[in-house]
Parts: structure tokens; sequence; C-alpha cells
């Protein structure tokens, strides 16, 4: 409940609701539970597509869409577990979302731009308002925004990424409340955090990365090779947060809390040692490694 409701407050909630609603009708929902939830993903899209947006709301949308049909697909119809089946309906929803820019005569380049005015906006509009604070409140809403608008530009930038790395963790929540909430539900249920892995292939992706930023290549190939290096960033930094967790999830609750606390003030440094860690348990297999350990204290 905590995840979702973190989740509900930091995303676009269609990214974990539409997903869940297309679940729950694929299973014929016959509970009023399952109807609630269908209706209520239902009400949060009617109201996002009358909510006026330029070009980046609108891709946001289709890609939301398009998401929630290959995910339910996959997971219903291929029987998928659900880390592949997340990565698979994300690259689907990927090219579904390229192709619907050309076919309006638009793309990738114009949908950033959008992106990038609407940040833009947000900052002319929280400049426009620190005119009205007292003078240390409006120096310190400025200061914030001086930092806000140098991440706009890196935003618009890593669109797509960041529309990936927003989405996984809606489709593995979307997965574990189906389970939770349908009355007959199909497919195996979500793995444990602890047990998170991928394809041991996919560091092949980050040596090709690596090779795009060192080789002379076109600048349109480097921003796609930028993109896909957050994605593989943020994929690998979870598997290091999977082995650290497998390894700290038996200790008492207030030593969790206390080192979550801690961890906070260095998240920047912390998100290095995990990539890091991650991209290890590729070769050594921490988690299996520690497992025998486990097994002979219980």
């Amino acid at each position: 409940m905590a995840l979702l409701a973190g989740y509900l407050l930091l995303f676009p909630p269609l990214f974990v609701l539409g997903p869940l609603a297309g679940l729950l009708v694929a299973s014929r929902p016959a509970t009023f539970r399952e109807w609630a939830w269908i209706s209520a993903a239902g009400l949060w899209l009617a109201l996002s597509l009358y909510q006026p947006g330029g070009l980046a709301l609108q891709a946001q949308l289709a890609w939301a869409l398009f998401v929630t049909a290959g995910f339910v697909v996959l997971m219903l119809a291929g029987r998928q577990r659900v880390v592949a089946g997340a990565l698979g309906a994300t690259l689907a929803g990927l090219g579904l979302v390229t192709l619907w820019a050309q076919i309006l005569g638009t793309g990738w380049p114009d949908i950033q731009i959008a992106a990038a005015h609407e940040g833009w906006e947000v900052c002319r509009a929280l400049l426009a308002w620190s005119q009205r604070l007292a003078p240390d409140q409006a120096t310190a809403l400025r200061e914030y925004v001086d930092t806000l608008a140098a991440m706009v530009g890196i935003s618009s930038d890593l669109l797509p990424a960041l529309l990936v790395l927003r989405v996984l963790p809606g489709l593995a929540l979307a997965w574990a409340w189906y389970h939770r909430l349908s009355a007959h539900p199909a497919g195996t249920p979500a793995e444990r955090f602890a047990d998170f892995r991928f394809s041991d292939q996919l560091v092949w992706a980050v040596v090709l990365c690596l090779a795009a930023f060192v080789l002379p290549i076109p600048e349109a190939v480097q921003d796609v090779a930028g993109n896909v290096a957050v994605v593989l960033g943020g994929l690998y930094a979870a598997r290091g947060v999977a082995v650290t967790w497998g390894a700290i999830q038996r200790f008492p609750p207030l030593v969790l809390f206390i080192a979550g606390l801690g961890i906070l003030f260095i998240l920047p440094v912390a998100l290095g040692g995990w990539f890091a860690l991650g991209l290890a348990d590729t070769w050594v297999d921490f988690r299996r490694r520690l497992r025998p350990a486990n097994l002979k204290r219980e």
C-alpha cells in the first residue's frame, strides 16, 4: 500500500492505474472491488484526456495507452514473467509512440522541445510568484528556480529514458495489485523485489553505450545512446538495491528506517554504488552466494 501511494504521488497515476484496469477487465471482473478499481482508472483517464495540454502531454497519454495494451497482451496471452513482460511492453510502447508521432508529422525532437517549453513555463510562473513574497523567501525561491531550470534541458533531452524508468515500476505494481484484487488472476504472481534480476546479456548494451560516447559517431546516435544508458543505469541500480535488500531485509524495522533516512543524504553516491553492485551481480551473483548462509542461519 505504501509503495502504491508513493508511486501515485510521485509519478503519473495512469502509468499504474491503466495497466491495472486493463488486466482486471481482461480477466472478466465479477466483484465490486474489481469494478471499483476499473471505474477509478477510467475516471482518471477521462480527466487526463479532458485536461488541456500540448504535444508533450499527448505523447505521455499515448505512451500510457500503448504500454498498457502491450503489457496486458504479454502478461495474459504470452504468460511472461513480470520483468520480461514490463520490458517488452515498454519497448513496444516506445516503438508505437514513435510511429504515432511520425503519423502526426512530428517526432521525438518536437516532443522533447514541447516538454522543455512546459518546464520553462513552470519556471516563469514561479519567478512571477516570487515577486509577491518577502525578500528572503523570494531569494530562496529564485535559487530553487535556478536549480529547476538547469534540470529542464537535461530532462527534456532524456525524456524517452525518463518515461521508461517511470513506467517500469508502475507495471510491476499493477501486476502485484492485479493478483491482490482479481478474483481469478492469470499468470504467476510477481517475484519478490529481493529476487529482481534480468538477462545478464544486457551488459553488452552497456558496452555499446560506452563505445558510443568514445567513438566519433553522429550526434543523433549519441543522443539515443544517452537515453539507453540512463535506462540501463536505472535497471542496474535497481538490481543493486535488490541485492542490498536481500541482504538486510531481516534487520529490525527501526534500523531499516534509520538507514533509509541516512541514504537520502547521500543519494547520488548511493545510486552510483548500487549501479556498480548491480553490474557486478552479472558475474558474481551475490544472492546465490548469500543463500547458503541464510539457510544455515535458519
